[in-house]
C-alpha cells in the first residue's frame, strides 16, 4: 500500500487485480447531521451521483453511514478517473434542481430499511439514544422539507478537501485530477467523543421486529488490531462451549462498528432456537467474563494469528485493507497497511487479549428475540424505563376526557422540561436535551429529546391545550423546529 496526495487530497493505493475500483470516502455522516436535519447527507450524495450517473463505468454506489460517506465505482481507469473528477465538482455545488428525486430516493431507502430493523441500529439508539452513533437508528422525518440552500450549504462546509480521503485499487490515471474546495472556517474541529447514556450497559434487551431467533452479546473494546483479535479468540473459544455446540442451530458471527474515541463496538451473534436462547446467552457471557479474568493460553492467541495472517494474503483484504486505511485516517487511528498488521498480531500475548477484554463487564449489551429473558441467574438487568426522572415543580395539564384512557394521563410543564405520564410508563424531555420539535399543520407538535425520548402533543386533547402548545414552541429554539406532515414517523 502507497500513500501520496493529489491536490491536497490523500490518496491510498495498491496494484490489485481485478476491475480498476476507486473509492471517494469523506469523514462525515449522520453522526453529524442536527436532528430537524436527518438526511441532508444522503441527499447531498443523491444529487452528486445524479449528475455523475450517465458516466460509462461498470459500476457506480454511494452509502452514507455514521460517520463516513463513501462513494464508488468501478471500470476503465480512465473512465472512473473522469467521474471522481466530476463528482467532486457535483459535490462542490450539489445540482439541486433535482432534489425532489432525491428525496424520494432517501425516503424509499429508508422505508425499505424500516421493514427488517437491524439488531446494531436498535441497540445503538438504545445505547446513545438520538445522539452520536443513536441517530442512526433513527428515521429522518423531515427530510422532504429540507431546502436546496441548506444542503448546498452543507455540502459546502462537510465535503471538503480536508476532509476527503482517497483510494484506488491500481495505478492512479494520469487523468485524476479531483478537486475539492477548501474548508470555508478553517480547520475542522474533531467529533466529540459521545458517551452512552447512564444506566444502559448491563441490561438485555428485546431485538427489533424479524431479529428472529438469535442471541447477541456486544461490548466496548480498543479499535486496534488487539481489540479484533481478542474477538475472533472469543469466539473461537464460545464454539468450543458445551452450551453453544448443543444449542446453536446455525453460525456464530463477529460485527463491530466504530463509536469514536479509539473504541469499536463488537457484537458476537449466535443463531439458536426459542428452547437454546438461555443457554447461549450464558455459553456466550461465560466466556467473555472468563477471558477477562484469566486471559486466554499463548496457543489460542497464536491460532487467532494464523487465522489473520490467511485471511490477509487474499485479493478481498488487500483491497479491504486500502479502505480501512483511509477510515482509519479520517478517524484519527493509526493507520497500519498489511505489513503493519502482520507485525501487530505478532507482537500481541495473553495479556494484551485479556486488557483488550477488560471493558466487557461494563459495557456489555445482551439481545434476545422477543417475548425471551435470560436465565434467573445472569448478571444481565431488564432494559431501564427511560423516565428521565421528575421535576421539582410543574403546572399539570389534564385531557378534556376522563374515559378509561385518559383518567391517568397528565402533562407536566415546567422550567426543567416537558413530562408525559401515561398508566404504562412516563417520559421526560428537559429543554437542555432537546433534539427538535416536530410541527404538524393541524397544531400538533411532537417533541424529540437526546435520550430517545418522545412526546406527543395534542392541543385538543388536554384543557388549555393551546397554552400548552404556546409554551413549548416558545422553549424550543427555532433552530430546532421543523415541519412535519401526516405521514412522518413517531
Amino acid at each position: 500500500m502507497r500513500r501520496t496526495e493529489i491536490n491536497g487530497i490523500p490518496l491510498y493505493w495498491d496494484e490489485l487485480p481485478g476491475p480498476f475500483t476507486a473509492h471517494l470516502v469523506f469523514g462525515t455522516g449522520i453522526e453529524d447531521e442536527p436532528f430537524p436535519r436527518l438526511g441532508i447527507t444522503e441527499l447531498a450524495g443523491q444529487l452528486a451521483l445524479a449528475a455523475v450517473a450517465a458516466r460509462a463505468c461498470d459500476e457506480i454506489a454511494f452509502a452514507a453511514e455514521g460517520r463516513f460517506t463513501r462513494f464508488s465505482a468501478s471500470g476503465e481507469p480512465e473512465r472512473v478517473a473522469e467521474l471522481v473528477n466530476l463528482l467532486c465538482r457535483a459535490l462542490a455545488e450539489p445540482p439541486v434542481d433535482g432534489l425532489a428525486a432525491a428525496v424520494r430516493k432517501v425516503q424509499a431507502r429508508r422505508l425499505r430499511e424500516k421493514r427488517w430493523d437491524r439488531f446494531q441500529e436498535r441497540e445503538l439508539g438504545f445505547r446513545y439514544g438520538l445522539r452520536g452513533p443513536g441517530k442512526v437508528a433513527w428515521a429522518a422525518p423531515a427530510v422532504a422539507h429540507i431546502g436546496a440552500a441548506d444542503v448546498r450549504a452543507w455540502a459546502a462546509e462537510r465535503f471538503t478537501r480536508d476532509g476527503a480521503v482517497l483510494v484506488v485499487g491500481g495505478r492512479p490515471p494520469e487523468a485524476l485530477d479531483p478537486r475539492l474546495p477548501e474548508p470555508s472556517h478553517g480547520p475542522r474541529a474533531g467529533r466529540p467523543v459521545v458517551e452512552p447514556l447512564p444506566d444502559v450497559t448491563g441490561c438485555w434487551i428485546e431485538g427489533p421486529d424479524g431479529y428472529g431467533e438469535q442471541v447477541t452479546v456486544s461490548f466496548e473494546g480498543p479499535a486496534t488490531p488487539a481489540g479484533h483479535l481478542a474477538v475472533d479468540i472469543a469466539r473461537a473459544r464460545a464454539l468450543r462451549d458445551e452450551r453453544m455446540t448443543v444449542n446453536l442451530t446455525g453460525s456464530l458471527e463477529v460485527s463491530s462498528s466504530y463509536v469514536g474515541g479509539g473504541r469499536m463496538l463488537f457484537w458476537l451473534v449466535a443463531e439458536t432456537d426459542e428452547l437454546g436462547v438461555q443457554a447461549v446467552a450464558e455459553g456466550l457471557d461465560a466466556t467473555l467474563r472468563e477471558l477477562v479474568e484469566r486471559g486466554p493460553a499463548e496457543d489460542e492467541v497464536r491460532r487467532a494469528e494464523r487465522a489473520w495472517s490467511e485471511r490477509l494474503d487474499g485479493d478481498d483484504q488487500v483491497h479491504g485493507q486500502l479502505v480501512t486505511a483511509a477510515l482509519d485516517h479520517l478517524a484519527g487511528l493509526e493507520v497500519f497497511d498489511i505489513a503493519g498488521v502482520r507485525a501487530a498480531l505478532a507482537s500481541l500475548g495473553p495479556a494484551d487479549i485479556r486488557t483488550a477484554l477488560v471493558a466487557y463487564p461494563s459495557t456489555a449489551v445482551l439481545t434476545l428475540p422477543e417475548h425471551c429473558a435470560p436465565g434467573p441467574d445472569s448478571p444481565f438487568a431488564p432494559e431501564p424505563e427511560r423516565s428521565g426522572g421528575g421535576f421539582h415543580e410543574a403546572y399539570e395539564y389534564r385531557p378534556k376526557l376522563f374515559g378509561p384512557a385518559g383518567r391517568a394521563e397528565r402533562m407536566y410543564l415546567s422550567d426543567e422540561g416537558l413530562a408525559h405520564w401515561t398508566t404504562w410508563c412516563h417520559h421526560v424531555v428537559r429543554w437542555h436535551q432537546v433534539a427538535g420539535l416536530g410541527v404538524f399543520p393541524d397544531g400538533r407538535r411532537v417533541l424529540y429529546g437526546e435520550r430517545g425520548t418522545v412526546i406527543d402533543i395534542r392541543a385538543d386533547w388536554y384543557k388549555s391545550g393551546g397554552d400548552l402548545i404556546a409554551t413549548v414552541d416558545a422553549r424550543v429554539p427555532a433552530s430546532l423546529r421543523f415541519p412535519m406532515s401526516e405521514a412522518g414517523p413517531i
